[in-house]
């Protein structure tokens, strides 16, 4: 597991915070491979990669694309539904009244979208520096090369959008927070039987 699952992971803890009680990890293809070999993989997903999620809590089982299967994950689930707590992305926005942005998650969304949008710049500009650099670059290189550049623009257009996003809300709270109908206060002070007109 590497790359974007591994930042989806991180990211899945996040939100969760730190009660995994209710989260059932689950592995699926076991049609797919060996049992043995799914075994190994299995113990390595327990081992490296969910560790910290099942000491806190978590369990693990396998969906064998069996209607029984899926019983078996769902039930404690269902079971549970009463006497589960609030994921920390729940309680920081209704109990703490946060912007998403405001939240854990939200700050690590923040932050991954700044290292993204730097990231994609990066690769812009390498692009560009081959572009120019290579005068004599023939046409299949040239074309794979122009593919990339709008494939990663696309990428960079749609991350700093989001970051725009996230800053747009915080901006938008402050701005309500401060934003005073003074025409409404002036009639309720100064016209308090104006109702009845």
């Amino acid at each position: 597991m590497e790359g974007t699952q591994l930042k989806n992971l991180r990211m899945f803890e996040k939100l969760c915070g730190e009660d995994f009680n209710g989260i059932i990890l689950t592995t699926t293809m076991w049609s797919e491979v060996d049992e043995d070999l799914g075994a190994e993989r299995e113990s390595a997903l327990k081992d490296e990669y969910w560790r910290s999620m099942i000491e806190r809590g978590s369990s693990v089982k396998r969906f064998l694309f069996t209607r029984q299967s899926a019983f078996d994950i769902l039930m404690p689930i269902l079971e549970e539904v009463d006497r589960r707590s609030a994921l920390l992305l729940q309680t920081e926005m209704n109990d703490l009244h946060l912007q998403l942005g405001e939240t854990s998650a939200g700050k690590m969304l923040h932050v991954e979208l700044g290292e993204s949008i730097a990231r994609h710049q990066d690769v812009l500009g390498r692009i560009r520096r081959a572009l120019k650099e290579s005068p004599m670059v023939d046409g299949d290189q040239f074309q794979l090369l122009m593919e990339e550049y709008q494939r990663v623009s696309v990428q960079l257009q749609r991350a700093s959008e989001e970051m725009q996003r996230m800053k747009t809300s915080r901006r938008r709270k402050i701005k309500r927070f401060f934003l005073v109908d003074w025409r409404r206060i002036f009639r309720l002070v100064m016209c308090p039987f104006s109702l009845y007109y």
